[in-house]
């Protein structure tokens, strides 16, 4: 092999792996819901979570890619199926679909590395700009939300706004769209990046029209010939006509547009500034980022994480300050990933803030889940609807309880009760037996298994159920009045 040869194999090498381990750096900074995962995989009925929640929806897309959307939330991904059709074709087990996003956010980390080096990035300043560039909205969506593929809709518009392959750029205008269609919002802002960027393509020209064809085919087949399948939300009126987006007090609005890009903001104002000789090209690129940023807010609740249609703007702004070559400079990288790391992280939504926990805080979550998770609540939740004669959601509550709790003897009992009551004694009887399997020392649970086993018609196995209660209780336990009754109705034990 040829020393240039080597050299470039080398390069390529230490690309991906620093890539790997500044994705690996920002998981244990910003993790993911660890826990909210897990606890969704064994309970599934938890879906409503706000990790799981969009998850739910895109299984369905899974089974039947372009079908309604039940949940109205979630409704705009109808079309989104790229990748539920990926998944239906290659039949990939549920963990490897929702991977693919994560697999998406280390793409764009690759990705971001090897054009700052080519940019003339040093190994410093290239692992610095690319953990502020990756400590922003896309990556905390693509990581800790199941179902959410920002990480290949930031792919997609890196490759339109810096890959000078025109081959490229038609892919991911082919292709990204059916991913996330702010894609089409974002797209301008992209192509507009790919020109101010010196030296632009020769064939800038050509790359917009490429761009502009596939994106009108796009547009012509979503809003025209699918447009009288999709449901309200689904369709341009759908998004603009659902709700008032931009109903939140100013100062969330302020926070979400800086969490959107958190550091990258740096970038993306010194972007502006480096063309500032340029009036023309300040102003255009001024102008579209408060447009794109604007229509991003107004179309999503998800304010942080509308702002990735920005983020071209942030990596041109970056690279523009580089080419610039201002004595400060190298200050510039190393401080910007600082405050990706330092700062507090959160999801900024219209109606609400998540914050973003490190892997410490992830991981405690793991064994003390939150308040969704505790059984008694789903129990205590049962009562009052059984008091409300509401049979089937406390059905249901105590179902839930049963699953979640770590001993499900005390909801087991309750679910066997209201079964008895309604005369379902097979259903009581399996209770029951599982109150007994996990308190296997209490008389009562016996007691219960017994009079199931009795009602059923069973009385060999209601005899033996019976004497194994009389022999856990104390001597006067058979003297309470619903124990005595039973054994006056089945008669004594054998001796």
């Amino acid at each position: 092999m040829s020393a240039p040869a080597a050299s470039s194999s080398r390069e390529t090498l230490l690309r991906w792996l620093l890539a790997i381990g500044l994705g690996g750096l920002l998981l244990i900074v910003f993790s993911p819901s660890w826990g909210a995962f897990l606890l969704w995989s064994r309970v599934p009925e938890l879906g409503g979570m706000i990790e799981t929640r969009r998850a739910v929806s895109v299984l369905a897309q899974l089974a039947q890619p372009g079908s309604e959307v039940a949940d109205q939330l979630h409704r705009a991904i109808q079309w989104r199926v790229f990748f539920p059709l990926i998944g239906r074709v290659l039949h990939l087990p549920t963990v490897v679909f929702f991977g693919l996003a994560h697999l998406g956010a280390f793409l764009v980390l690759a990705y971001l590395v090897r054009r700052l080096r080519s940019a003339g990035f040093t190994w410093s300043e290239a692992g610095a700009s690319t953990l502020a560039l990756g400590a922003t909205s896309w990556f905390f969506t693509a990581t800790g939300w199941l179902g959410y593929f920002d990480s290949w809709l930031a792919l997609g518009l890196l490759v339109t706004a810096f890959s000078p392959a025109t081959a490229l750029l038609g892919l991911a205008c082919l292709l990204t769209p059916w991913i996330d269609e702010r894609f089409v919002i974002a797209a301008p802002l992209a192509l507009l990046c790919r020109w101010l960027l010196p030296p632009s393509p020769r064939a800038i020209k050509r790359d917009v029209g490429v761009a502009a064809g596939l994106l009108s085919a796009f547009l012509f087949t979503r809003l025209g010939l699918l447009a009288h399948h999709s449901a309200a939300g689904a369709t341009l009126g759908g998004y603009l006509g659902q709700r008032d987006y931009l109903d939140a007090p100013i100062s969330r609005i302020i926070f979400g547009v800086w969490e959107g890009l958190r550091a990258g903001w740096f970038f993306t104002i010194l972007g502006v500034y480096a063309l500032r000789r340029q009036r023309g090209h300040s102003w255009a690129l001024g102008g579209t980022l408060v447009a794109t940023a604007l229509t991003g807010l107004a179309t999503a609740q998800d304010y942080s994480r509308s702002l990735t249609m920005l983020f071209p703007a942030a990596v041109l702004g970056l690279l523009l300050t580089r080419a610039a070559a201002p004595a400060w400079w190298p200050y510039l990288p190393r401080g910007a990933a600082a405050v990706a790391l330092l700062l507090p992280a959160h999801h900024v939504m219209n109606d609400a803030v998540a914050p973003i926990f490190n892997l410490q805080h992830a991981l405690h979550f793991v064994d003390q889940p939150p308040a969704i998770a505790m059984p008694e609540l789903y129990e205590l939740r049962a009562f009052h609807a059984m008091a409300r004669a509401e049979y089937v959601k406390a059905d249901a509550d105590l179902a839930l309880a049963i699953k979640l709790a770590a001993n499900p003897a005390s909801p087991a009992k309750q679910r066997g009760i209201l079964a008895a009551s309604q005369g379902r004694w097979t259903d009581a009887r399996i209770y029951f037996s599982l109150m007994a399997k996990h308190d296997p020392k209490n008389p009562d649970a016996w007691l219960m298994c017994a009079q199931a086993s009795h009602a059923l018609a069973e009385p060999a196995v209601a005899r033996t159920e019976l004497n194994r209660a009389l022999e856990l209780a104390p001597a006067d336990w058979r003297t309470r009045p619903d124990v005595a009754r039973f054994l006056a109705k089945i008669g004594p034990p054998h001796k």
